[in-house]
């Protein structure tokens, strides 16, 4: 599961978005220090200025009434509530009119939120004060009183309690009088965002000290991020509850419901200021400090329906993606298709030498099956069975395929001339890890983990990336089943499934190296001290330009050749030492 971002090329406000909404699937609000207050339609991609409030009209949070309340009047569920840094908070209905402004706090207005159920409205201030209103702007109760300000507050997901928080603490307040207040310290530094699960009732917090860590109601830690490198700004789980989203400085990061990270992105954002999802949760918008709203669309997370009529790809909530142009969609078996994240690769059966591979949509406008971008992918033999890559960005995207000598070839299909490369013969089920480019092949009498496929283009760098452990009594046909965490599941001809730890090590390197986390990776090898290890790590940082770590690497696994040339790279001239120079000598090595 990965985020496809973008972004219009130019930004529609004109100074620091401050925070974001979504009305539905469709439409997004979006409110900035430049006093403006937009309605973006992400159909046909237009922008539209609904309001342009007064002058020292700086927002801090926005918030859209509930689609559930269960208020009795209609035009209600399109009312915005927006704090601001003057201490109010603002009632603004769908065209942009001001309905009733309030002053709140004493100092910034830090903080505003509907109930779930839709009865009323909380708020936080710099003042150190959190309090309940009517939803018509009238004040209930000021429920807490502190010498500190209140950063971030959240209703419970049955709005009968109160989550705050208070430097470095969180506190959970009951609404009713006899409940005790569970209060403890969750971060190093300030707490600067938090969010209450809606299903799970989980808590998640972000602070400056770079963590991000889930908690239960008790105030139990569940989980505990890595350190991130900025203070995390922004945190919100899905509609399900099923996943999160945290923001920092360049960075936005995807992660499930226990805080295991499906993809990191840095795009260049600055600051991340505000995410919401969308209802259905498939979208993200993301406020930020370069006057852009970010979009990200969830992409690995498809399902691929082949019928008589033709090949149709959807989303798992129903949405149709695309219908490429397939002759004779009958004769396609399981082996001849596959589905990666933004792929459909198909083996054509009038020729079964060639390869289709079409690009599949990310937003949600469907592709008619004339409009698809198809790359055709030629062997020399006949292809028996294809599996592509499901992590990476498009233009890394890897098909690997066994042809009728059972011989295994993988390829980067975006390359500007694909190239197979042979990884072994003799292998009869292949499987990609569904996190990492970690490549798995079955034999008679073994299996096989390709730790680091793109390590073919060398022989000697293959086999030093390449683990394999002996199994017996597989029985006729049998298959892999799936990796994770390094752990091969085959199914035996007899049908019983067998678990065999393989590439746990490998696995975790590969994490780490795809959240641009080399400090670790190096570490990782450092600690277990094993060749398969350091060979993948110096191929990989080689081809990332992590020349440092790659010097050592190599050393490591006495590929002394690659350490003097390294040595000499970076005993170069500076100004004559660029990136295009050092991929440049990626292609004099292998020649």
């Amino acid at each position: 599961m990965k985020l496809k971002i973008s972004t219009f090329k130019e930004p529609k406000h004109t100074a620091v978005v401050t925070c974001v909404c979504w009305n539905n699937t469709e439409d997004v609000f979006s409110c900035s220090d430049d006093h403006k207050l937009l309605k973006w339609n992400l159909i046909n991609n237009e922008c539209m200025t609904v309001a342009t409030f007064a002058e020292d009209f700086f927002p801090t949070s926005m918030n859209l009434f509930p689609k559930t309340g269960q208020s009795g009047v209609k035009h209600q569920h399109d009312v915005i509530l927006i704090s601001t840094a003057d201490g109010k908070f603002h009632i603004v209905n769908h065209n942009g009119r001001i309905e009733k402004s309030v002053v709140a706090h004493q100092g910034a207005c830090l903080t505003a939120q509907w109930s779930p159920d839709g009865a009323g409205l909380l708020t936080g201030g710099e003042d150190g004060f959190v309090k309940i209103w009517s939803r018509n702007g009238l004040l209930r109760s000021s429920i807490v009183q502190s010498d500190v300000p209140c950063f971030n507050a959240k209703w419970s997901p049955d709005s009968g309690a109160i989550l705050y928080t208070k430097g470095n603490c969180l506190v959970i307040k009951h609404l009713n009088s006899n409940s005790k207040i569970n209060k403890w310290k969750a971060h190093e530094g300030l707490i600067l965002c938090v969010a209450w699960n809606p299903n799970h009732n989980l808590i998640i917090s972000g602070g400056e000290d770079g963590y991000a860590k889930i908690w239960d109601t008790f105030g139990q830690q569940v989980s505990i991020s890595v350190k991130h490198d900025q203070p995390l700004t922004s945190v919100t789980w899905s509609p399900t509850g099923n996943m999160f989203v945290l923001g920092s400085y360049n960075l936005i990061r995807l992660c499930d419901l226990n805080g295991r990270s499906y993809c990191l992105d840095r795009p260049s954002t600055g600051s991340i200021y505000s995410i919401s999802w969308s209802s259905d949760g498939t979208q993200l918008a993301a406020a930020c400090a370069n006057c852009h709203v970010l979009f990200a669309h969830i992409i690995e997370r498809c399902i691929c329906v082949v019928e008589r009529a033709g090949v149709s790809v959807y989303s798992y909530m129903g949405r149709l993606l695309a219908s490429p142009r397939i002759p004779r969609p009958e004769t396609i078996g399981q082996a001849t298709i596959s589905l990666g994240p933004d792929t459909l690769a198909v083996i054509d059966h009038a020729d079964r030498k060639l390869i289709q591979v079409f690009d599949l949509p990310t937003g949600l406008i469907v592709r008619s099956s004339t409009d698809n971008t198809v790359t055709k992918l030629t062997h020399k033999m006949t292809v028996s069975c294809i599996a592509l890559s499901q992590t990476g960005p498009l233009n890394e995207r890897q098909l690997a395929l066994l042809d009728y000598n059972r011989d295994l070839y993988v390829v980067t299909v975006k390359e500007t001339k694909p190239k197979m490369f042979k990884l072994g013969p003799q292998v009869l089920s292949i499987t990609w890890s569904s996190e990492t480019e970690l490549l798995v092949g079955l034999r008679a009498n073994s299996v096989v983990a390709w730790c680091c496929p793109r390590a073919a283009t060398q022989p000697d760098w293959l086999t030093l990336t390449t683990v394999s452990k002996d199994i017996s009594d597989l029985g006729r046909n049998p298959s892999i089943m799936n990796i994770e965490d390094g752990v091969v599941c085959v199914r035996r001809g007899n049908g019983s499934l067998l678990r065999i730890s393989l590439a746990s090590f490998p696995e975790k390197l590969l994490k780490h190296i795809a959240a641009n986390m080399w400090d670790d990776a190096l570490q990782l090898c450092r600690t277990v001290e094993d060749e398969t290890l350091w060979a993948c790590l110096a191929v990989l940082a080689w081809q990332y330009n992590q020349l440092p770590v790659a010097e050592e690497a190599f050393a490591l696994i006495h590929q002394y050749h690659q350490v003097y040339y390294i040595q000499h790279l970076r005993n170069a001239i500076p100004e004559k030492l660029t990136t295009s120079q050092t991929l440049n000598s990626k292609t004099v090595l292998s020649n």
